[in-house]
C-alpha cells in the first residue's frame, strides 16, 4: 500500500483535466465521485495504451488478467462488457509509462505480493538503506517484470516467475512464484460461502492460488530474515463506500488489540469515530479515498473475511482468505520498529487520500490485503496463500440476505460507519 496522488497540473476553478494522452482526470472539485467506468471502457483503455490483458469468463462474468503485470487481476464485471468495472487501476501511470514502476501503485483487484514490506527484514529497501519514502522501492518481479503464462482455458490462467532479490540485511533470496487465477460460478460461490445467493443478484467471483518456493540452497530462518505472501486488492473508493472486518472477541491480554493503525503511525483514525468504529463484533472503516489511513487486524483476531459496501452503486464485496487454524508468526508491514517482528497483520485495509490536514487531490481507491504467516522454508519447499473475491449487485433486500447470512450485518449497518 502506497499513497498515490494526482500529478497533473490543475486548472484553477476547473472540474476536469485533459492530459496529452487523452485521459480525462477529475480533480477534487468533481461533483460525482461514484460513477464507475464500464468494463468495456477499461478494456478499450488497455487496448489503446498497450496494457496486455487476457479475459477469463463464465456466463456473463468476466475477469481481466495481465501477464505483463505479474498475472494480476486488473478488474472484473458481473454483467459483461457493459457492466461496471469493479477494480481500481492506475490509468494515468499505465498510459504515461514515464514513472519508475518500482515506485508506483498500479492497482488491480488481486495481485501477488511478497513481504515483509516493513520491519528489520524488509525486502522493499536496498541493503543498508534508511527506511523512508525516498529509498522505498518494489522488487521488480512484483511490479515491472512480466510473468510467464504457462496454462490457460476459458476460466482459468496460470502464471509463474523466477526471481532473485535481497532484504535490507543483505540476505539473498532465490524464489519461484506461481499463481493461478480462476473464475468461480454461482454454485461455487454459494458452496464456498455457505449462503444462498438470490437469483436476482448479479455476481462475479474469482480466486487466486499463490505459491512461493525457496529455490536457494539455504533455508529461510529468523536470523537471516523470512518472507511471506500477500494478496492485495484495490477497489474504487467514493464517499459512500465503507469496509468492515469481523473480528474474534476476547481479552486484549490474550488476543492483543482489536485494531491497530501501525503503518503511518497515529493518523487519528483510531480516535475519529466518524471514520473508524469498533463494534462488539466488527470493525467499520470509512474507505472514501479522502484521508490517508490504514488499519490492521492480527491473526489472533481475524476471522478470515472482510467486506465492503458501495452504497452508491449497490455493490457488496467480500474478501475471503484461507487462514491457518493454529497460531503462527506473521511479519510486519509497518515501517516503524516494532516490539515484535512476528506480530504482523493477517488482514488490513488501506484508504488512499490526502494526509490529515491537507486538501491535495489523491487517487480515489482503497485496498484490502490478506497475508500468509511467515515462511520458514527449507530449500526446495513451498507454501501457498489462497484468496477469494466476490462481488454482488442487486436490491438492498437481496444483498442484505447475503451479508446477514455471512457475518450478521444488515445493509443498513453496511451503509455507514456509526457508533454502536
Amino acid at each position: 500500500m502506497k499513497k498515490s496522488t494526482f500529478l497533473a497540473f490543475a486548472l484553477v476553478g476547473a472540474a476536469i483535466i485533459t492530459t496529452s494522452c487523452g485521459i480525462i482526470r477529475e480533480t477534487v472539485l468533481k461533483n460525482n465521485d461514484t460513477e464507475l467506468w464500464s468494463f468495456g471502457q477499461d478494456m478499450a483503455f488497455c487496448k489503446k495504451y498497450g496494457v496486455e490483458t487476457l479475459l477469463l469468463s463464465q456466463d456473463d462474468t468476466i475477469v481481466a488478467v495481465s501477464p505483463a503485470l505479474q498475472g494480476r487481476v486488473l478488474t472484473s464485471s458481473f454483467a459483461g462488457m457493459d457492466g461496471a468495472s469493479l477494480g481500481w487501476i492506475n490509468r494515468v501511470e499505465l498510459a504515461y509509462k514515464k514513472s519508475d514502476l518500482q515506485k508506483v501503485q498500479l492497482g488491480g483487484e488481486d495481485r501477488f505480493w511478497v513481504g515483509p514490506q516493513g520491519g528489520e527484514n524488509s525486502i522493499f529497501f536496498p541493503v543498508g538503506s534508511t527506511v523512508n519514502e525516498s529509498s522505498w522501492r518494489i522488487p521488480a518481479f512484483l511490479t515491472s517484470e512480466s510473468w510467464n503464462l504457462v496454462a490457460k482455458n476459458a476460466y482459468r490462467a496460470k502464471f509463474e516467475k523466477s526471481a532473485e532479490f535481497e532484504n535490507i540485511k543483505g540476505t539473498k533470496f532465490k524464489v519461484k512464484a506461481e499463481r493461478e487465477v480462476s473464475v468461480l460460478n454461482r454454485k461455487h460461490a454459494a458452496d464456498i460461502l455457505g449462503v444462498a445467493i438470490p437469483e436476482n443478484v448479479k455476481m462475479v467471483a474469482f480466486q487466486s492460488f499463490n505459491k512461493l518456493t525457496n529455490m536457494g540452497s539455504s533455508p529461510w530462518t529468523a536470523k537471516t530474515g523470512l518472507l511471506n505472501i500477500s494478496t492485495q486488492s484495490c477497489f474504487n473508493a467514493n464517499r459512500k463506500t465503507n469496509a468492515f472486518v469481523p473480528y474474534r472477541a476476547g481479552e486484549p491480554a490474550k488476543l492483543g488489540d482489536i485494531v491497530r493503525d501501525n503503518f503511518y503511525g497515529a493518523s487519528l483514525d483510531i480516535d475519529n469515530k466518524e471514520r473508524l468504529v469498533v463494534d462488539p463484533s466488527f470493525i467499520a472503516f470509512r474507505t472514501d479515498g479522502k484521508r490517508l489511513s490504514y488499519i490492521g487486524v492480527s491473526s489472533r483476531r481475524s476471522e478470515g473475511i472482510a467486506l465492503s459496501y458501495d452504497d452508491a452503486n449497490a455493490i457488496l464485496t467480500v474478501i475471503f482468505y484461507i487462514k491457518p487454524t493454529d497460531v503462527r508468526a506473521y511479519l510486519q508491514s509497518s515501517w516503524r520498529k516494532s516490539v515484535s517482528e512476528y506480530d504482523g497483520d493477517a488482514i488490513s485495509v488501506f484508504n488512499n487520500g490526502p494526509v490529515a490536514g491537507s486538501n491535495a487531490p489523491a487517487d480515489a481507491y482503497y485496498e484490502i490485503s490478506s497475508y500468509s504467516p511467515a515462511l520458514a522454508l527449507e530449500s526446495g519447499k513451498s507454501q501457498f496463500h489462497l484468496q477469494r473475491t466476490f462481488h454482488f449487485h442487486g436490491s438492498e433486500f437481496d444483498l442484505g440476505q447475503i451479508s446477514t447470512a455471512l457475518v450478521g450485518l444488515s445493509i443498513n449497518q453496511l451503509r455507514q460507519v456509526k457508533k454502536p
